[in-house]
């Protein structure tokens, strides 16, 4: 797994690519979490380059949506990936990210970053 962060306004920009497996999903949980703790409560993931993600992976993304809302901001999944798109309706969670799951970083910076 590579992660890239970058930072957009107030939104930080995680792309993900390769192979979320056990142990690196608990790397991206502690990466988010600092990023969490560093204040920022607006978390874009892009994840158009993932061969592979764990209940792990999933579990993380979840575990710290809930963090994010508590402090009022908000997490969104970037995705053109068949795979990672089928996993998150296979397991519902393209509910539980509804509205905020996007095609692609232009979509998402069209209707978010420019808006904010």
């Amino acid at each position: 797994m590579e992660l890239s962060i970058s930072e957009i306004n107030n939104f930080k920009i995680i792309r993900i690519s390769g192979k979320v497996d056990w142990e690196n999903a608990r790397m991206l949980d502690k990466e988010i979490q600092q990023i969490i703790d560093g204040g920022c409560s607006h978390i874009a993931f892009n994840l158009d380059e993932v061969t592979f993600i764990c209940s792990g992976g999933i579990g993380a993304l979840v575990y710290n949506l809930n963090k994010v809302k508590k402090m009022g901001g908000a997490m969104y999944i970037i995705s053109s990936n068949e795979y990672v798109n089928y996993i998150l309706e296979t397991l519902k969670f393209d509910i539980v990210f509804d509205g905020f799951l996007f095609d692609s970083f232009d979509e998402f910076r069209n209707q978010i970053i420019e808006k904010d």
